[in-house]
């Protein structure tokens, strides 16, 4: 990525337009998680976790409490409900068995998965008005903003910021 040089109005009203759409993006992802972590059963909290251990695998308490910035013994106790909610078990790691591993079950990403249904395939309508190029462009600035936010985000919890 080259670092842009642009100044002025345009460059200013660009920018606010990627602010507002952030805010606006993030408002409605909450409010959609929210509602779909109340349908199956969980907290904001839980379902978020949920996500991090799906998308890393087999992570262990401690990699969670990396990932979220929350202390180990939160992560357990949400990690606890839901194991009680059946949504992870604690398994022996395959790699380091004295090491315990979060595994997502089969059953609860179903049960979350069929509530997606609506919505990806109206973002998949959205996707196919952008050329795989600008689709590219705009994952990279995602997942480049999702790393600052997630800094951030554990800045935030150990104070640092």
């Amino acid at each position: 990525m080259r670092r842009s040089t642009q100044t002025g109005p345009e460059r200013a009203e660009v920018l606010q337009a990627i602010a507002d759409s952030g805010r606006r993006l993030s408002t409605a992802m909450i409010l959609f998680h929210t509602n779909l972590s109340k349908r199956v059963g969980l907290g904001t909290t839980e379902e978020k976790v949920l996500e991090l251990v799906r998308r890393h695998g087999h992570p262990s308490v401690r990699e969670l409490a990396e990932q979220t910035g929350m202390a180990k013994n939160s992560i357990s106790d949400v990690l606890d409900r839901l194991e009680r909610k059946g949504f992870v078990t604690r398994e022996p790691d395959p790699a380091d068995g004295r090491r315990v591993a979060i595994v997502a079950t089969e059953e609860g990403a179903a049960r979350i998965g069929r509530l997606f249904g609506g919505m990806m395939a109206r973002l998949g309508e959205l996707n196919a008005e952008y050329s795989d190029a600008e689709l590219a462009l705009i994952a990279e600035y995602q997942r480049r903003a999702a790393e600052i936010q997630a800094d951030e985000a554990r800045a935030l919890a150990d104070g640092s910021s």
